[in-house]
């Protein structure tokens, strides 16, 4: 390596990739070699953002989805630039600007292609496609090797290992070959072989009824005319709808506007009174009050829980391991649907849908899943202490990214807990890292050399799930990261 250029290496290209590696390129002191391992032909092409399907929308307005926090309005300028809107005409409405979540991947891809050899470090921006199998530390190095059987060293590593895979409930193990069985609808394109097997008069069973419920619900409604849909989960709680910007609150904003307002004060009715500690009951009373006197002046609700939802990198590390798994077990359902809100145009088509008649959700659990002869499915409901016993020709896995569930040895995050290297959050959820998203390992010390961005760390920080949050994470994490290297 060339000693006037440290190498910084970002191991994944989804969203926290891309952010890591436009955010370094922007704001190093240095000039920086970035090199991002990624399998995937195009960088930013994450998850959520890998399909093509029309229906399927970014849930928050281009403002909040920068790839540079500091540059809110980078979206728009690149909106301009290549008019994307007139294709898309569907993505402006009262409410803001809701990108095709394709088309919010192109973005991302062409922001790190822009910024890949210009930019204010002069640094540069590469891609290698290729994957990471090992990771082990020298002296003054972090040396990396690629299922290749190549080495690559590294002056600092940010792991960007992104969204988990998605779960799969055991109760539907026996059944994912099944053919009318979509285990993992936004992976592959199973859910378009199903689309084209269903005719007009199918019954159609999606377990879950969150976002990604909300998707895969669009898409059956617009490719599967006719048939019906019945969307289950235990509670039956479906996310909330964005609310209309506030245009007085949002005019004239300086760019720096997403970062102020993450990186700004936890409001004081949060705090627990003098000498008590910080508990969840609290919290939830605070948010509470304050979203009732919201209301009652007219204002929304969601603007209340936004001023504490921005903030929760914050006060989340002062609560116990205790009520941090009492959060998690109580209420996380509860936070996630007021958090995970619906994209204005997604709503419209749920609602329209429900009016029809072609789309109904249910508060009832799964408790058996059989398949039968002729081709269609027997789940077997409970409800309120009663069993219910339904048929259907179809049945779709909507039950989200596995953020609790164990770690696959056969991945770079499994190998890294097995040297020690990593360790999992007391939490349950994720893994450990230090205020400045360095890795800490079993030994409990931290590694200036290796750090976790994204959203393996809401263990630690509570809600690094979002686009935004993941930005200004990394905005946050940068300045040591930069500090390591000099």
């Amino acid at each position: 390596m060339n000693s006037s250029s440290p190498r910084l290496v970002i191991v994944g290209g989804g969203f926290t990739g891309a952010t890591v590696a436009v955010q370094a390129a922007r704001r190093s002191p240095i000039a920086l070699e970035i090199v991002v391992i990624e399998p995937n032909a195009e960088l930013g092409r994450g998850l959520p953002y890998r399909g093509g399907d029309p229906d399927h929308r970014v849930n928050g307005p281009i403002a909040t989805h920068s790839i540079d926090p500091l540059d809110t309005s980078h979206v728009q300028r690149w909106l301009e630039r290549t008019k994307l809107l007139v294709e898309d005409p569907d993505a402006q409405c009262s409410f803001g600007t809701f990108l095709r979540r394709s088309d919010y991947g192109r973005y991302l891809h062409e922001s790190v292609l822009e910024f890949a050899n210009k930019n204010e470090s002069g640094s540069t921006i590469r891609h290698r496609r290729s994957r990471v199998s090992q990771i082990h530390l020298t002296s003054n190095q972090v040396v990396l090797k690629l299922q290749t059987g190549e080495s690559l060293l590294a002056d600092s590593v940010v792991l960007a290992f992104g969204n988990p895979a998605s779960r799969v409930p055991p109760i539907l193990q026996d059944l994912t070959e099944y053919p009318c069985v979509v285990s993992s609808p936004l992976a592959g394109d199973e859910l378009q072989r199903l689309c084209a097997q269903i005719s007009p008069a199918s019954q159609v069973a999606v377990m879950g009824t969150s976002l990604t419920a909300a998707d895969v619900i669009s898409t059956l409604l617009r490719q599967s005319a006719g048939a019906r849909i019945t969307a289950f989960s235990r509670r039956g709680l479906i996310p909330h709808r964005q609310r209309p910007p506030d245009a007085q609150a949002q005019a004239n904003l300086p760019q720096t506007w997403l970062v102020d307002r993450i990186n700004g004060p936890v409001p004081s009715y949060l705090y627990p009174g003098p000498g008590s500690a910080w508990t969840v009951r609290h919290l939830c009373r605070a948010m509470r009050g304050r979203i009732q006197n919201h209301t009652r002046q007219g204002m929304p609700w969601q603007k209340a829980f936004d001023e504490a939802r921005d903030v929760v990198w914050q006060f989340w590390p002062l609560l116990s391991q205790t009520e941090k798994q009492r959060f998690i077990r109580r209420l996380r359902v509860w936070y996630d649907v007021a958090r995970f809100r619906l994209p204005p145009q997604t709503a419209e088509s749920l609602d329209k849908a429900v009016t029809a008649g072609r789309l109904s959700f249910c508060a009832q659990s799964l408790v058996e899943a059989k398949a039968l002869n002729n081709g269609r499915l027997k789940l077997t409901f409970r409800s309120k202490g009663h069993d219910i016993v339904k048929e259907f020709d179809a049945l779709i896995n909507c039950t989200g990214f596995d953020l609790g569930g164990e770690v696959d040895p056969q991945t770079l995050a499994g190998t890294m807990v097995q040297s020690g290297l990593l360790a999992r959050d007391e939490s349950g959820i994720g893994f450990r890292v230090d205020e400045n998203c360095r890795v800490v390992g079993f030994s409990g010390q931290s590694s200036p050399r290796i750090r976790l961005a994204g959203p393996a760390t809401a263990g630690v920080f509570g809600d690094s799930l979002g686009a935004m949050f993941i930005a200004v994470q990394a905005h946050r994490m940068l300045p040591s990261l930069f500090d390591d290297l000099t």
